[in-house]
């Protein structure tokens, strides 16, 4: 079977290239120039600077401080998203026709599909590797760490790449309920992890942690006395590392073809369309389809404001991943914001550009209602709503969840990082709330793009070459630069004083009120 095996995968991939599809060998090689001189341009310069930023005293101190912690949170919220981006990427992936000629005939899934697995999981080893690498080297050429316990956390790195390639093939295996409570489970024990103390040493996540090189136990491999430690946490890893790859024959036996056949027609479709810049029709190839909540009344008595509320309430409700990942964003991004508002320096345009994205991202779920707004604004009014009250009517939702989970995301930033030179609950509350007021009116911005205009894709002579690529790229995520810039000016606003940081948030609030109703009006 194995050389049958064999023989048919050579016959496909010689059919495959026939027909012109997939990479050839130029491709290829081009790829990995283009990769290369990427890397080389802006790579390089980016974590240059953060290797700088890091290594400053007061930056240095606070990576010291919460390195292990943050180090074993990552590990743990990395494996629950893998576990849930299995079921709409799965690792093993393939295109619809190598699904129909290869995974479809009669051979043994775990030879057939084995590639693409191999393939990602040494991606995900390497790239976690060069993520642990990067703090590690700080830490040892700063501190008192020596550089074999810089490289041990390297290697714990690749270990969790591992892991966390397992968890993907693992989530794209199981039905999406037992997915849904993995994920709740790997979260339930990294709130062990954080609560009891005593639970690090039977944990992954505190054996990652206990390996980053700030002077904790087996943060010095040639020590003695840390070693034990050390070796203890690293050899637990690799057994969970061997573990996740011993059971990737059986979970590839196990995938079902009319979901992989899914899953390849899906990303095809989305790859078409963001190939010729519909990117919002891309993202709207993976929206979840609501079967939850169906008894749930979307109509209900009181004012036009509570109806609506409750009829987009209940939509978000009907789809309960997304309401429960806009929640978690929102208390994520009121953290990065407490974070922003106590750092200094870039730190405060990096914690600020990052919580922007994450808010952006949130908000979105319960922000459904622009987009109806956005198509029905060329209609005759319904019911006497005209179009302005109709996009005010929708916003209660954003804003009340927005402030709301976000103020408990402020509330944990100050409780967790409030010993670590993290600046006023108030003003970071202050912060998030106008921050989130913004980011609604970005959103509204946001609902009433419509396709992407043909005069963008014609040529932009450069010396450099053709730029259009950056002009279609820049009108894509005018949204996403737009919440970057509003939430940095309004974090650094804030941090200078609260009066100055209001003032500066009404008069973005003004610009970008202006330019959501000027694009939803002409419509």
């Amino acid at each position: 079977m194995s050389r049958e095996t064999a023989h048919a995968l050579r016959a496909v991939r010689a059919i495959r290239r026939a027909r012109g599809e997939g990479s050839s060998r130029g491709d290829v090689v081009y790829a990995v120039y283009a990769g290369v001189m990427v890397a080389a341009i802006v790579g390089v310069p980016i974590v240059r600077a953060v290797v700088l930023y890091l290594a400053e005293p007061a930056a240095f101190a606070v990576l010291v401080d919460v390195g292990p912690t943050v180090s074993g949170t990552v590990f743990a919220l990395a494996c629950a998203a893998f576990v849930a981006l299995g079921g709409v990427r799965g690792q093993a992936l393939l295109s619809p026709f190598l699904v129909f000629a290869v995974a479809g005939g009669g051979h043994p899934r775990r030879r057939t599909l084995l590639q693409p697995v191999v393939r990602s999981v040494l991606l995900l080893a390497v790239a976690a590797a060069a993520i642990a690498l990067l703090p590690a080297l700080v830490v040892a050429g700063v501190g008192d760490a020596t550089v074999g316990g810089a490289i041990a956390f390297a290697g714990a790195g690749a270990l969790v790449g591992v892991v966390c390639g397992g968890c993907w093939l693992l989530g794209q295996r199981v039905t999406a309920a037992v997915r849904a409570w993995i994920f709740v489970g790997v979260l339930a024990t990294w709130a062990v992890w954080v609560v009891v103390p005593g639970s690090a040493g039977v944990l992954p996540w505190g054996w990652f942690a206990s390996l980053f090189p700030s002077g904790g136990p087996g943060a010095d491999l040639a020590d003695a006395a840390d070693a034990a430690l050390g070796w203890a946490a690293l050899g637990g890893l690799g057994v969970l590392a061997a573990a996740a790859l011993a059971v990737v024959p059986m979970l590839l036996d196990g995938l079902r073809g009319p979901e992989l056949l899914s899953q390849a027609q899906r990303w095809q479709t989305a790859g078409t369309l963001a190939f010729t810049g519909d990117l919002a029709m891309a993202m709207g190839e993976f929206r979840a389809v609501p079967r939850r909540g169906r008894r749930l009344a979307a109509i209900g008595g009181g004012g036009l404001a509570l109806m609506f509320a409750r009829r987009d309430l209940v939509g978000s409700l009907r789809t309960p991943a997304r309401f429960a990942l806009a929640c978690a964003g929102c208390v994520g991004f009121g953290l990065l914001i407490t974070v922003a508002v106590g750092a200094s320096g870039p730190g405060v345009w990096i914690a600020a550009c990052a919580a922007a994205i994450v808010g952006f991202l949130a908000l979105g779920v319960w922000s459904d209602g622009f987009r109806h707004v956005a198509e029905v604004a060329s209609a005759p009014p319904l019911y006497g709503v005209s179009t302005l009250r109709l996009l005010g009517l929708h916003a209660a939702l954003p804003v009340v969840g927005g402030v709301v989970f976000s103020g408990v995301g402020v509330g944990v930033g100050g409780a967790v990082l409030g010993g670590g030179g993290v600046g006023p609950s108030w003003s970071a509350l202050v912060a998030a709330v106008l921050c989130v007021l913004l980011l609604v009116l970005v959103r509204m911005y946001d609902s009433a793009k419509g396709p992407l205009p043909l005069t963008l894709m014609a040529p932009v002579p450069t010396p450099a070459g053709d730029a259009s690529a950056l002009v279609v790229a820049a009108w894509q995520a005018d949204a996403v630069i737009l919440s970057g810039v509003v939430v940095a000016v309004t974090v650094v606003s804030v941090a200078g004083g609260i009066v100055g940081g209001v003032l500066a948030a009404v008069g973005l609030g003004v610009v970008v009120g202006w330019m959501a109703r000027a694009r939803v009006l002409a419509g």
